[in-house]
């Protein structure tokens, strides 16, 4: 009888951690310096909740590297001022990174 491996493929470079909290965190992204490509790719693992490092701690909330996405939640601010725009998303400055914005 041929037994099947059920083994959760490991997406992380060796020794490191693959998962904080909940989310996946696969190469070239990595929870530490040492385990990510660079510092764009670093993520830091508070409390089971992953951030990029690299722009100003963003919630990491999903990483799909087949379609090359990172998704990220953003801070919105309210503004009761202008009820017809009342959620504002503010910009976030990819700089020199790797990174494009899709909205």
């Amino acid at each position: 009888m041929a037994s099947t491996s059920t083994a959760i493929p490991k997406y992380a470079k060796t020794g490191c951690n693959d998962t904080c909290g909940k989310v996946t965190i696969p190469y070239p992204f990595g929870i530490g310096a040492d385990c990510s490509l660079n510092q764009w790719y670093i993520v830091d693992c508070n409390n089971s909740t992953p951030y990029l490092s690299a722009f100003s701690h963003l919630e990491v909330l999903g990483v799909d590297l087949e379609d090359q996405i990172i998704t990220v939640s953003t801070p919105k601010i309210s503004d009761c001022q202008t009820p017809w725009n009342s959620n504002l998303t503010m910009s976030i400055d990819l700089g020199k990174s790797p990174f494009l914005i899709d909205y």
